[in-house]
């Protein structure tokens, strides 16, 4: 039995998965990928893929920059950890 601290949500394996997941669970983030995806359908009439471009744009660049931001925090918690669990008692 184990008595180790651990505190980090993810690993090198899981990072991308769940954090995707996390992501698109926010409302503003899952409402933009869907326009994203309604604006890929062929209408000829409304179809224009420069417009596709334009709103994956936007949405990868935050989705981008809170995937980063998060890395950075479950760094710091993977750090805080190992300096709690190398303590003598």
């Amino acid at each position: 039995m184990s008595n180790r601290v651990r505190t980090s949500k993810y690993n090198c394996l899981t990072f991308l998965p769940y954090n995707l997941f996390e992501q698109f669970s926010k409302m503003a983030n899952l409402y933009f990928l869907i326009v994203f995806a309604l604006q890929l359908i062929p209408v000829p009439e409304i179809y224009s893929l420069s417009d596709a471009v334009l709103t994956i744009m936007p949405l990868s660049f935050v989705v981008l920059v809170s995937m980063i931001k998060d890395a950075f925090e479950d760094g710091k918690r993977k750090k805080s950890d190992k300096e709690e669990n190398n303590q003598i008692v």
